[in-house]
This record gives C-alpha cells, structure tokens and sequence, in this order.
C-alpha cells in the first residue's frame, strides 16, 4: 500500500510538495487521493498531441467543473501565491497545463484566451513538429520557427511557463536562449544514463540551469532504464538519475514530474498512441509498468521522499526536489 502522508517525514508534511507533470481526466477521487498523500499542487495536463483548440476549451470547462464541484478541496493555481495558499488550506492547487501547441493552431494570439482561462505552463511541441518548434522526434533538429519565436516572447510577456519535454534540441537551446524567463523540462531525464528520444542532453541540462530552470525527472520507465525483455526500472535506478543531474546542474535545478498516467480506459489509449506509434520511446514496456517500481502513483511521493533520506539526500535538498525548486521557478514567471 503506498505510504500515507501521516506516516512520512517530517519534512514532506512541513513543505510544499509538486508533481511537475500529471496525465489523467479530472477526478475528485483523484484530488482526494492526492490531497491525502500531501500533494500541494500539480501540473495538470488539460490537453497533448494535436488536439484543437476546440477540444482544449471543452477539456478546461471540464477542470472548471472539478473545482465549482470540490471547492472545499481544489483551487486554480494562477499565481505563486496560490500554491502557498493550497498548503495553508490543505486542497489541492490545480495548474492547467498544455502538452503542446495545438489548442494555439498557427494563432499566437490565442495564448492570452488561454492565459485568461488559467493556462500557466505551455509545451512548444509534442514528439512531432509544431507550428512554432520542432519535436524531439524530427530528424531535422531545426530550431524554432518564425512563430515559435514570437510564441516565447508573448508567454514571456504575459507570464506563461516555457515547457520544453518532448522538444527538439537546437529548439530548445533556442528557446532557452531567446526567454527572458527560466525554461522548464517538466518530465525529461538524462540522456547519457538512458539513451532515450525523449530523454536530454548534458548541453540541455546546463543551459536550462544556467536559466534559472528546473528539470522535472520523470518516472516513465523507458526514461529510467532498460525496459526490453520484461526489465521493470526501480526507484535505484531513478535515485541514480537524480545523482546524475544533481552532480551536473546542482540540487537547485531538480525536481520531480513523475507523467504518471492514469489512463480512464485501462490502457486503452496507452497502447494505441504511445505503445504502438512511438516505439522508439515506449522501448518495449507495457502499460502495467509504464512507470518505475516504487514510484507508480502520486500517492507513493510520501514513501519516495522517505528513499530519498534513505538514500543520502539531507532535508534542504530534499525541500527543494519535492517542490520548492519548481515553485521558484513559478514565481518568477507567473509573479513578476
């Protein structure tokens, strides 16, 4: 049984936990399971691929609905301040997030709609290429597009994170380059431990810390380790990914976006899209272990915070992964 907040140290239940990255359909029995595992606030993913803009207005009336439904327990996280008050109150700070552009289609200006309506962390592209940036499945590697650099200005301007998973590379050194702001890698893991698409470089790594940015390490299994053959990762082999970054780009550029999928068709979705059109990326896991051993649901952050003590991390390093890095990085972005 994953371990209960009441049951985690101190130092989890004393500070502001995040999870950078989370997949799943708005749910008060998710909100309630996440609140008693004491998770602050998440990136919620309202919308990926190419859905239209259409289907992201739809899919924000849905998260609309979860909050006028549990307003006891949830709040929409437009500012910084809001995750402190989501800590204060005990709820769970919803923040609306793109996994690309495609809600956008060729319009920049459609980002201060979307602004309006509480989006607050945007991904310039999804595997493929987008109107404004190159996926990191193009075999091109161009950089950003004439649009995608007036993209990162305007999200610049208004106060929109620049999320940069599943991004080319030139693209995002681009980006990281261009932003006034810090860049995000909301759930992207080191390419040199485990060879991976989706994965990133050293040179990412560097230039998005250098930024002010954070990464966000990832539990996708595929991302962490060997997958072929039946090869189920662990929290061993994440820790050791954590080291990695943490010796690269220092403690104060790492966190977790754990793209834990919650999947309302029992893998369904999971197997025609991800399984079946990006193999390269999937390398060969199933849906059952699409994530690592030890880290399968949000409500196993208490357990993993505790493995982090275990592991040799002290209590200020630990504070920072769990939330305090990315809340940072918020507030800079979102409060200025």
């Amino acid at each position: 049984m994953p371990q209960s907040i009441s049951k985690g140290p101190d130092i989890y239940r004393e500070n502001i936990v995040i999870d950078g990255l989370a997949v799943a359909p708005p749910s008060g029995r998710l909100v309630q399971e996440w609140i008693g595992a004491g998770i602050t606030a998440c990136n919620w993913t309202v919308v990926s691929h190419r859905e239209d803009t259409s289907t992201a207005l739809n899919k924000i009336t849905q998260f609309y609905w979860l909050l006028e439904q549990f307003p006891q327990h949830t709040l929409l996280v437009e500012n910084s301040k809001d995750i402190d008050r989501a800590k204060k109150e005990g709820k769970l700070g919803i923040i609306l997030g793109f996994q690309g552009t495609g809600p956008l289609g060729y319009s920049v200006n459609l980002l201060r709609i979307f602004y309006r309506l509480g989006v607050r962390i945007i991904q310039l592209a999804y595997n493929e290429s987008s109107p404004f940036a190159p996926g990191c499945l193009e075999p091109s590697n161009s950089g950003l597009s004439s649009l995608g650099i007036q993209l990162v200005q305007e999200m610049n301007r208004l106060g929109v994170v620049i999320d940069l998973s599943h991004v080319g590379q030139r693209a995002s050194l681009e980006a990281i380059e261009l932003s006034q702001d810090p860049v995000i890698f909301s759930h992207s893991n080191p390419s040199m431990l485990q060879p991976n698409p989706r994965n990133i470089s050293d040179e990412l790594m560097c230039a998005c810390a250098a930024k002010g940015g954070v990464i966000g390490l990832s539990t996708f299994s595929a991302f962490v380790g060997e997958t072929r053959g039946g090869r189920h990762p662990t929290l061993e082999d994440y820790f050791r990914q954590m080291d990695y970054v943490i010796n690269w780009v220092g403690a104060d550029h790492v966190a977790i976006g754990t793209d834990i999928l919650i999947d309302a068709t029992d893998g369904v979705w999971w197997r025609a899209v991800t399984g079946r059109l990006y193999p390269d990326i999937s390398q060969g896991m199933t849906y059952e272990t699409h994530n690592i051993a030890g880290f399968t649901h949000q409500t196993d952050f208490p357990a993993v915070t505790h493995a982090m003590l275990n592991h040799g991390y002290d209590a200020e390093t630990v504070r920072k992964i769990i939330g305090a890095n990315w809340q940072r990085v918020f507030r800079q972005v979102w409060d200025a």
